[in-house]
């Protein structure tokens, strides 16, 4: 164990995982060391990942993260995880699991899943076009609670594995297709009454943003509405998801997806940004008036 980060972080802890009543401290052990020297941090905890099972297993939930298996983070069994509220077990990582379960930021992406819902249930939408759809548990849900709605969903999925896994998780659901597509290289003349992205377009940087953004607002069908979601850069977990799972996600502000609508020609358009009970998770939408 690197004696330096033993110095500053209990042994115990790091080994054994966090107790409940050791969350706040964890928590503020990595926001402190992050923003006080974000390269050293992290070349530091470098030398200890290997030591502590929780930061590089595969049955982890940082550690799962990390490898990124599918050849990216946050993919569709990441994301899984953390709906499902996974955790391993393995004894040796589960309190790891446990306090990442527990954080602000997972709890914010549980609460998009919810947020999606409940757009779909606010308005008689028909047609929805849902950029990198993941699991679909959100939809999955959905349509269980219903199991009559008069709404077909398009999905747009880069990763084979998230639409097979969908598929298998929704079974045989007429109302929701699927297309094997990368957004940055979508071409549609479709419209849709709902176009939405849980978490996609923190991925992008800004030019990216504004670039499909543009095109999607092209798509949406008089009176339609485009909610994109991206995680605020208030995010009290960015050093953890940075540091110990290597997630990496361009955070913004409510002023800047503001800004980055404006610049994508929604100047006709309502515009505004709210956000999941956290406040970790914002969601710009983007109103056609029709």
């Amino acid at each position: 164990m690197t004696e330096e980060l033993v110095i500053r972080f209990p042994q115990s802890i790091l080994l054994n995982g966090p107790q409940p009543e050791d969350y706040p401290f964890t928590q503020h052990f990595f926001r402190r060391e992050y923003l006080k020297d974000k390269e050293g941090f992290t070349e530091l905890f470098a030398h200890i990942r290997q030591e502590v099972k929780a930061f590089h297993a595969h049955n982890s939930v940082a550690g799962f993260c990390y490898q990124q298996p599918h050849g990216y983070a946050g993919d569709y069994e990441m994301i899984e995880r953390l709906y499902t509220r996974y955790v391993s077990e393995d004894s040796t990582v589960a309190r790891w699991d446990r306090f990442a379960q527990a954080q602000p930021a997972a709890k914010a992406v549980r609460n998009r899943k919810t947020y999606f819902m409940n757009l779909l249930e606010s308005r008689p939408y028909t047609s929805v076009l849902n950029l990198a759809s993941g699991p679909c548990r959100d939809l999955k849900e959905y349509f269980d609670q219903y199991t009559d709605a008069d709404v077909q969903v398009d999905c747009v999925e880069l990763d084979k594995n998230a639409i097979a896994y969908a598929q298998n998780l929704l079974g045989a659901n007429g109302r929701v297709r699927f297309f094997n597509q990368n957004v940055l290289r979508l071409q549609t003349e479709a419209r849709y009454d709902l176009v939405w992205s849980a978490g996609l377009f923190d991925y992008f940087t800004d030019a990216i943003f504004v670039r499909v953004l543009s095109r999607m607002l092209k798509n949406l069908n008089p009176g339609g509405e485009l909610v994109i979601g991206n995680f605020s850069d208030t995010n009290p977990n960015r050093a953890f998801m940075e540091v110990a799972m290597n997630w990496h996600l361009h955070h913004r502000s409510e002023k800047k997806l503001t800004e980055l609508a404006l610049a994508a020609g929604a100047t006709h358009h309502h515009i505004r940004v709210q956000q999941e009970a956290e406040g970790v998770n914002l969601f710009l939408h983007i109103r056609d008036k029709g």
